[in-house]
């Protein structure tokens, strides 16, 4: 799990934090629409991607919350340190958006909702074999 955690992590920052080519530093755009629907999570747009990205972390730190909740807190704190950064650090020629986040977290919520559930059962499963 905590290799699960590391390589979403890297993953997240390779994505987000590279530099862009051509890119355009500034002020954070605010504009927001609803998370992508799940519908339309097949799709091919940035919206899509920005919300796969966050599954697999939403996933394994849904999963380790079940004993450990502050990992889960944790998890949700990356949105906002990705467009923070994004926003101050204007070498990397990216610009932050109000949307990327509402993405990124509603793939945090998708990903903690299975690995919840995954992790109850596994948590039951495990105290059944021991009894």
């Amino acid at each position: 799990m905590v290799v699960g955690l590391g390589l979403s992590l890297s993953l997240i920052a390779a994505a987000t934090l590279s530099p862009a080519a051509n890119g355009i530093a500034g002020s954070c755009l605010r504009s927001m629409v609803a998370p992508v629907d799940p519908r339309d999570l097949i799709g091919r747009s940035d919206r899509v991607l920005n919300t796969w990205l966050f599954v697999p972390l939403g996933f394994f730190a849904g999963f380790l919350a079940v004993r450990r909740v502050w990992v889960l807190v944790l998890a949700f704190c990356v949105p906002l340190f990705v467009e923070g950064i994004q926003r101050y650090a204007q070498v990397l020629g990216r610009r932050c958006q109000f949307q990327d986040l509402v993405d990124n977290t509603w793939g945090l919520i998708l990903g903690a909702l299975v690995g919840v559930v995954v992790g109850l059962v596994a948590q039951r499963t495990g105290s059944v074999r021991r009894s």
